[in-house]
């Protein structure tokens, strides 16, 4: 039995790496939750951050978060037609609400092996939203007003009639938004490869910064409306940030930096505990078969294996207690430089539109 034990260490070491190719079973069912906000009047957010899922939000009229979802909700245990009864706890999701912060998260033994959630969740249309991946999945957001802050690690994103601010971060994915109004407030779009289209109204007054390394920048509106001048940068492009500008940027790394060590952490975490039940297993079989004679060439016992370190605890990025109603989204992570970059007035100028990619193409254009 011993001689089985480094190919299930090595199974186990490999477990994580797999999560992102291989599929998990998804829930037959599924689940439907509700939960209604503790002052409707008052400003909401709705608090997403999960490992991996594709997510649909549309805005409703009400004072209600639903959520249909392809997993079940936590401490929902489904009956099964053999008769037998689960006692580990699979995937599930958990839907709560407090002083007007709904927070939707993965729960159960390995959410980080789940890629096949979906979730559609209807929201009040004023209600702000922060929503994490921290793997991936596609992001869809419809007819909602309230802010938007969106950081994704790979996957689409899709914002359509919409008119509060939006900030929306991602590493792999296409990005298009289409305001149903002039923006009023921020709109920041940074893909690190991914095609960018942003349309607004003909009407919008605004501040452009548009800025891609590998792509063109095109726009439909005209050049007595939108005046701009570009600037091949080349290397690195050092702009004229003010104190806020970088007040901001150096939070943004920080908080970029605990969310990388939070995921690595995590990761090291399933490989120990892959480890841990492998070896636990091995120890077991071994006790309840004989112990062969050793052949008479026997060249030496297996070497013991290394027991794997216990991984200290990450403080969380940012406080639990903190009420994200009252913040305003945050920058991209990080800032791209060089590149080319085209800046300008839209009507005279106005609210602040950035857009970014490093691979990819930027489209600014008027919303039909």
């Amino acid at each position: 039995m011993k001689n089985l034990l480094p190919i299930r260490l090595l199974l186990a070491l490999g477990l994580t790496s797999l999560i992102a190719s291989a599929p998990a079973r998804a829930v037959d069912e599924g689940a439907t939750a509700s939960v209604q906000l503790s002052a409707p009047a008052k400003p909401a957010t709705l608090h997403i951050d999960m490992p991996w899922a594709d997510i649909r939000i549309v805005g409703v009229d009400g004072d209600r978060v639903t959520v249909e979802s392809t997993v079940r909700q936590k401490n929902a245990k489904p009956t099964r037609n053999d008769g037998l009864r689960r006692l580990d706890d699979d995937v599930s999701f958990e839907l709560t609400e407090h002083d007007n912060v709904v927070s939707l998260s993965l729960a159960g033994d390995n959410p980080w092996a789940n890629h096949d959630a979906e979730f559609k969740i209807s929201v009040p249309r004023a209600i702000a939203l922060y929503i994490r991946t921290e793997a991936g999945g596609d992001i869809g957001v419809h007819d909602t007003s309230g802010d938007i802050d969106i950081g994704s690690m790979n996957g689409e994103v899709r914002l359509e009639g919409i008119t509060g601010a939006a900030v929306v971060s991602t590493m792999n994915g296409e990005v298009r938004a289409i305001y149903a109004k002039a923006p009023q407030k921020l709109v920041s779009i940074t893909s690190m490869n991914g095609e960018v289209v942003l349309r607004v109204p003909a009407d919008t007054k605004a501040n452009v910064k548009l800025r891609t390394h590998n792509g063109s920048i095109l726009t439909d509106f005209g050049e007595d409306v939108l005046k701009t001048k570009s600037e091949g940068t080349g290397g690195n492009y050092h702009g004229p940030y003010d104190s806020a500008d970088a007040a901001r940027i150096g939070a943004d790394a920080a908080r970029a930096a605990a969310d990388a060590t939070r995921m690595a952490v995590r990761m090291a975490r399933d490989v120990a505990r892959e480890v841990e039940r492998a070896v636990k297993e091995e120890t077991e079989d071994d006790e309840s078969a004989p112990t062969p004679a050793a052949p008479a060439d026997a060249v030496g016992a297996v070497p013991a294996v290394a027991p794997v370190p216990a991984v200290a605890p990450t403080p969380p990025a940012r406080p639990a207690h903190a009420p994200r109603a009252a913040r305003a989204p945050r920058a991209p992570l990080p800032p791209i430089t060089g590149g080319k970059l085209v800046s300008g007035a839209l009507n005279g100028g106005g609210v602040d539109i950035k857009i970014t990619t490093m691979n990819g193409e930027i489209t600014l254009r008027q919303s039909k």
